[in-house]
């Protein structure tokens, strides 16, 4: 005997009801994305400020008389603390631009003049003080040698903590970056400056530790 048809009647209010849902969860998700990245951009622009102050400290420091030979304890101990931290909201302005595809201009030019003063205190301070820190500055650009070379140097730092990384987009206008690019003869990307000596091309792990136990 052969069984009847049902036909099942599906509501169109059904439909939109579920059409409706699914706009309120994308809407959501998009909304919760944009507060994430307002506050990962307000924890960089507050970390930013931090250290500015910090540095201010140490520019104190720095003026306070022209040998800082009684003031190297709180000098080191003041700029281990600011690179410790800088290095940290690198890595969050790194992840807002990768990840979240947020670019903001001018706070990664204030993030530049931050680490370059932070760059420079350091080697006022190794010329003063001494110290066993090695300082490199890292020119990126668009392409895959520049993203391996940033894994090789977290590695580098990872593997040794007297490693301090100063990273600067070459590609950026910037009049910070353009000053160091022009000082240390720099005309590719990746392109490392390994304590005042210039490097160009992709480097690799083994190649930059040869390097530093060269100086």
């Amino acid at each position: 005997m052969e069984r009847e048809k049902v036909k099942r009647r599906i509501s169109i209010g059904t439909y939109l009801a579920a059409l409706i849902l699914t706009i309120l969860v994308f809407s959501l998700g998009i909304y919760v994305g944009m507060i994430i990245d307002e506050q990962a951009q307000g924890e960089v622009e507050r970390g930013i400020s931090s250290l500015e102050d910090k540095l201010y400290f140490s520019r104190i420091l720095m003026l306070a008389q022209e040998e800082i030979g009684e003031f190297c304890p709180i000098y080191s101990e003041n700029l281990e603390a600011v690179a410790a931290e800088r290095e940290l909201i690198g890595d969050r302005l790194e992840y807002l631009e990768e990840v979240r595809g947020v670019y903001d201009a001018q706070l990664k030019e204030s993030y530049f003049y931050l680490e370059l003063e932070n760059y420079l205190l350091l080697r006022k301070m190794q010329d003063q003080c001494g110290g066993s820190q090695v300082l490199i500055l890292f020119f990126y650009g668009e392409g895959e040698g520049s993203l391996e070379q940033g894994a090789v140097l977290d590695s580098l730092r990872a593997k040794n903590g007297n490693v301090k990384v100063f990273s600067f987009d070459g590609e950026m206008d910037s009049s910070a970056v353009e000053a160091l690019i022009e000082s240390y003869g720099v005309h590719s990307y990746p392109s490392l400056v390994i304590d005042g000596q210039t490097v160009s091309g992709l480097q690799s792990l083994v190649e930059i530790e040869g390097i530093i136990s060269g100086n």
